[in-house]
């Protein structure tokens, strides 16, 4: 069985992965209220409904394959239930309750095949609201990245590299996966956002947002041990976590209160994983893959593309990928003019220049395809 071909980056509100991951039951924090369901404005809808590892799962592999405006126009029941391991029956089961909860809507066209979409998708899977209702567009954009400037964000939101997502959907336990979307959350939060060289979470912090029968350090190292597909995590205990965060830093006021825990789990994205960083790096060597291929293009004929769109392509299949499509459109257009098949050149040649984006995104996505099914 296929498994799903997600994107590339997937955008995630990080209150729907404090949701996921289970909302916390600490209110007291530096001797004042802190109540997370109120300050990361989560709607009672994703409270309500009892988040089991197969739904997790579920909303997961959606928000990686659907598109701007949060929509699926076609997906195999079959295939999802491979990607997330469940039966058809879980998947359809899953599709029930998230649908009475208001959280999407979907529709059976034919067989095994539905098309799914998130209700209220910027505002409530990727905290967006927009400044002004004039300025943001009504059909749907190439990707959400070139509409951001038109909405503004509450707590913010995590991009997440595919390689994360697929390693998300092979977790088994499912505290393992609740621990691991919380630390994808703190990562962004304080690496990405406050430039810390790793994401701290206290005992406190993983203890209020396990079951109670869970909760104890043994188990918590156990499961996090466990995560090093995804992260280089290091337990800092007691002594450990004065020397290390004290003696080698200037910690800050919310390090101090982990630190008074004398346990304090440390994560940073293995290798590539960082999508943030992955983003910015393959913007910079696209758009030069295709001031390349602009150059060897300008013997034949004149197209524009727009760097947006550049930066769309290489987010979805990746930089890998986008190297081989360029590639074959060469050889392709070199094999035609040897062999003297003008007519089949200009064919191609016109395809190319009227756009460029399509025919790029056509190729890519055969080979993004073979990709992923030989994972």
């Amino acid at each position: 069985m296929m498994s799903l071909v997600l994107k590339r980056h997937t955008l995630i509100a990080n209150k729907l992965l404090v949701a996921l991951s289970g909302v916390s039951r600490q209110t007291k924090r530096d001797n004042t209220y802190y109540y997370e369901q109120h300050a990361m404005g989560i709607a009672k809808n994703f409270l309500n409904i009892k988040w089991t590892k197969s739904l997790i799962k579920q909303v997961l592999a959606y928000m990686a394959k659907c598109d701007s405006q949060g929509r699926i126009a076609l997906m195999s029941e079959e295939e999802l239930a491979a990607t997330i391991d469940c039966s058809v029956r879980t998947v359809q089961n899953n599709n029930k309750a998230l649908e009475e909860h208001d959280i999407i809507q979907w529709d059976r066209l034919w067989g095994e095949y539905i098309q799914v979409s998130f209700v209220g998708y910027l505002e409530n899977f990727l905290d967006l609201h927009k400044k002004d209702q004039d300025d943001v567009p009504a059909d749907a954009a190439t990707s959400i990245e070139s509409v951001l400037d038109k909405y503004h964000s509450k707590s913010g939101y995590t991009s997440i590299s595919d390689e994360v997502i697929y390693e998300l959907l092979k977790v088994e336990n499912i505290n393992m996966l609740r621990i691991a979307l919380r630390a994808l959350y703190a990562y962004e939060s304080e690496v990405n956002v406050k430039r810390d060289t790793e994401a701290l979470l206290s005992y406190t912090e993983v203890k209020n947002v396990l079951p109670s029968y869970i909760g104890y350090k043994a188990a918590i190292k156990k499961m996090v041990n466990r995560l090093t597909s995804i992260f280089h995590v290091n337990v800092l205990e007691k002594d450990d976590c004065v020397k290390a965060l004290f003696e080698e830093k200037q910690p800050r006021k919310s390090t101090i209160e982990k630190i008074k825990d004398g346990f304090i789990l440390s994560f940073n994205l293995v290798g590539p994983f960082n999508s943030k960083r992955q983003k910015q790096l393959e913007k910079v060597q696209a758009e030069r893959l295709f001031e390349g291929f602009k150059s060897f293009f300008k013997q034949f004929g004149d197209y524009s593309i727009k760097r947006t769109d550049i930066h769309a392509l290489v987010h979805e299949f990746g930089l890998d990928m986008m190297e081989r499509t360029i590639d074959s459109s060469k050889s392709f257009i070199k094999e035609l003019f040897l062999h003297e098949d003008p007519s089949s050149l200009r064919k191609l040649v016109h395809e190319m220049e009227s756009n460029l984006f399509m025919y790029m995104k056509k190729i890519a996505n055969g080979y993004y395809q073979a990709k992923i099914n030989a994972l």
